[in-house]
């Protein structure tokens, strides 16, 4: 079995922090206040033996990366809202082509007056095609049927 590398455990479960839970769900309640306020009082000596510049430049260097941090997070969300207003302005304009590509699940479509959810129930007479309940019944077969009459007319004559 090969060696295991140093660092390729990166989860919790490293073997000193597994002694460690062991070691406090083992002990008493004050034995580990104990180790609570031992480990208080090692910070602060370490705080106060730390050169006041070194611990500025620790300070500022958090502070930067905190900022970047952030900053990175506004610019992601600020994205992530410019998207999401670019497919709510297309969704509330008349304009709905190829808007079916770009589902966005926070906006209710159902909601829009243009959209129209709902079982194909009305027939038309002309062609017999299934139709919403709003759409206009037989208007394109109509218009089909009047120009194939005209061209056959047309031919005949």
């Amino acid at each position: 079995m090969p060696r295991k590398r140093k660092g390729a455990d990166l989860s919790r479960s490293t073997s000193k922090a597994r002694k460690l839970r062991n070691s406090r769900s083992e002990g008493t309640e004050e034995q580990i206040q104990q180790q609570n306020t031992d480990a208080r009082v090692r910070m602060t000596r370490l705080h106060q033996e730390e050169p006041e510049d070194t611990r500025d430049e620790r300070n500022e260097v958090r502070r930067l990366e905190q900022r970047q941090s952030r900053r990175f997070t506004v610019n992601r969300r600020r994205t992530n809202d410019q998207q999401r207003q670019q497919v709510h302005r297309a969704f509330i304009s008349d304009s709905f082509l190829r808007l079916a590509f770009q589902y966005e699940p926070d906006i209710e479509y159902y909601a829009h007056s243009k959209v129209v959810i709902g079982a194909m129930d009305k027939e038309c007479p002309h062609c017999h095609a299934l139709k919403f309940k709003m759409s206009q019944l037989g208007c394109v077969a109509r218009q089909e049927k009047c120009n194939y009459l005209k061209l056959k007319h047309h031919l005949n004559h």
